[in-house]
């Protein structure tokens, strides 16, 4: 039997906390464990980014069951792998678009081409302000 959880992928940014704020909150609602994953070329980069995301849910949602994972490898990979089965699948995007977008490519929409299940993109706050 497989347990519910809602994977949320962290690499230290802000909109990654932003990602893992908005995981946190989901699996709290769907009585799920919370799966965070930081994908690194060197898994030994990965122990501070995963014990601050890890403590953070543990500060705001007390009794939570978190696990906390890193992968060698890149983020669509590692996100769809251990998104598998899950609830929920959350991961942060910069928005870049344009031909930004393209050269560099969107974890989140190629995470979308890859991934089975729900999907969760949490923007991050506009860089400039909208037009008038």
């Amino acid at each position: 039997m497989t347990t519910r959880h809602v994977t949320v992928g962290v690499d230290g940014t802000l909109i990654a906390v932003r990602a893992l704020d908005r995981a946190a909150e989901e699996a709290v609602l769907r009585g799920a464990l919370l799966d965070i994953v930081y994908a690194v070329p060197d898994l030994d980069e990965a122990g501070p980014v995963l014990a601050s995301a890890a403590a953070r849910v543990r500060r705001r949602h007390p009794g939570l069951p978190v696990t906390a994972s890193a992968f060698e490898g890149g983020p669509v990979q590692a996100l769809a792998q251990h998104g598998r089965g899950a609830e929920l699948t959350v991961v942060g995007t910069r928005g870049l678009g344009g031909v930004a977008g393209l050269l560099f490519g969107s974890v989140s929409l190629r995470l979308a081409a890859r991934t089975r299940g729900p999907l969760l993109v949490v923007r991050g706050e506009p860089s400039v302000s909208p037009p008038r």
